[in-house]
């Protein structure tokens, strides 16, 4: 079984991933308990699975499952410093965001695990990349890949919480890495910094007032929140940058994350952009799957928390054929 698990483990290493672990495949029994929490509460996604018991025991997804392997990619990288007088504002893109869209790339590298691990031992495997409802964090935690902070993302020693996660499950038996021991703090700094109180405390956090989730939701963003979003366009990493644990990565230099040309920025160009641009700067990024006009209509809002005179822009959106941009172009008016 070792060694299986190194030859798995280096051909990994060799397609880029960072961090590789094993897990079983048992239910997700202490997890099932805190999701019924959560949903009881209305703290679950529009797009998160509902299905519990789907999201708690791995072999829904694959009959025979026996063990779950856990891959990790950071995607860390030093923000190149904007022109100190810039002659427009800028909006703000979360880190994730700014690089070529996970999903895909992931799922190519999994692909090749997967056919490698049934080239060598005639296993059937199934590919997850923040998708289908397996427990991803829970999974890699039991993996030894990291530990939950109170933020509720997953950190990684070597990369802090800047990794891409994904899972094959597989009806190869394999033996189980030791779960990874919390490194976290319980500095509390990650719940301070929340602007908007979405961390309403230790690994507790309310979708509805995150940040990163309403830049991505669909319609009008309830207007309590829009200052709070200052020139944030596409997520949030507010509380990452605040963990101690996220100081002091070494970036890696991932070239198949990486955008080979500079994404547009630009507030008062991303308020009028049309569908051939968006799909120029957006289409190979995470923005894309949200479209063109939430990212229109978070640029409306950090043009108006801009504090500038853009009246005249506004004016002019309020014959948009969209009615979530001329609603929220009638708002920065009379802000």
């Amino acid at each position: 079984m070792i060694e299986k698990k190194e030859q798995i483990r280096y051909f990994a290493k060799r397609i880029g991933f960072d961090k590789i672990g094993f897990a079983s495949a048992e239910p997700f029994w202490d997890e099932k308990e805190f999701l019924m929490e959560r949903k009881k509460a209305g703290l679950f996604l529009p797009f998160e699975e509902s299905d519990i018991e789907l999201r708690c025991h791995p072999e829904r997804h694959l009959a025979g499952a026996k063990t779950i392997i856990c891959f990790a990619i950071s995607y860390y990288f030093e923000k190149p410093e904007d022109p100190e007088e810039s002659p427009e504002p800028l909006g703000i893109i979360s880190r994730y965001a700014s690089r070529c869209d996970y999903h895909d790339v992931l799922f190519q590298k999994l692909k090749l695990v997967a056919d490698f691990i049934h080239s060598m031992w005639g296993a059937r495997s199934k590919i997850f990349v923040d998708s289908g409802g397996l427990l991803e964090r829970a999974a890699a935690r039991r993996a030894g890949i990291g530990w939950i902070g109170q933020n509720t993302c997953l950190f990684t020693e070597e990369f802090g919480s800047w990794v891409f996660l994904g899972e094959l499950l597989t009806d190869l038996e394999i033996e189980p890495d030791l779960p990874c021991r919390s490194l976290c703090d319980n500095c509390g700094r990650c719940i301070k910094a929340c602007p908007t109180g979405a961390l309403e405390k230790p690994y507790r956090l309310n979708p509805s007032r995150c940040l990163s989730y309403i830049t991505q939701m669909r319609g009008t963003i309830p207007e309590d929140f829009r200052k709070f979003l200052g020139m944030r366009i596409f997520g949030c990493d507010i509380c990452q940058e605040a963990c101690p644990k996220n100081k002091k990565i070494i970036p890696v230099d991932h070239k198949e994350l990486m955008l080979d040309y500079r994404m547009e920025r630009r507030l008062t160009k991303l308020i009028f952009m049309d569908k051939a641009e968006f799909d120029k700067n957006f289409k190979l990024t995470p923005v894309a799957w949200r479209g063109r006009n939430v990212l229109r209509r978070n640029a409306v809002v950090a043009l108006a928390n801009s504090g500038g005179e853009y009246r005249g822009f506004f004016e002019k959106l309020l014959s948009d054929p969209s009615p979530v941009i001329r609603e929220h172009a009638l708002w920065a008016l009379k802000k």
